[in-house]
């Protein structure tokens, strides 16, 4: 073997080893700032709408709140009673037209 065949493998170990210890070659970490916080403005869902007026044939009322809302009539589905949540509609009684789902 010849000086050449040993010296430059040897010379390319170490040519990495001091290039990674002076930082060539590496990415600089450099953390982001934080984005800014949202504007105010409406709420994450839109406000729960009111209630429609009761019908006289109407089943009683089975609560004035449920889970913190309170229970008010629809018209959908043939007239229930019922909370909105979160823009969704949770149906607290049956059907009084067909005493049903």
């Amino acid at each position: 073997m010849t000086f050449l065949d040993r010296a430059l493998p040897t010379a390319v170990i170490l040519g990495g080893l001091v290039a990674g210890a002076l930082g060539f070659g590496a990415a600089s970490a450099v953390a982001q700032p934080a984005p800014p916080p949202p504007p105010p403005g409406p709420a994450e869902f839109p406000p729960n709408p009111p209630g429609e007026p009761v019908p006289n044939w109407a089943p009683r009322k089975p609560a004035e709140v449920w889970n913190g809302e309170p229970v008010v009539w629809t018209s959908m589905w043939g007239g229930r009673w019922g909370v909105w949540k979160h823009g969704s509609f949770i149906t607290l009684s049956s059907n009084p037209v067909t005493n049903g789902g």
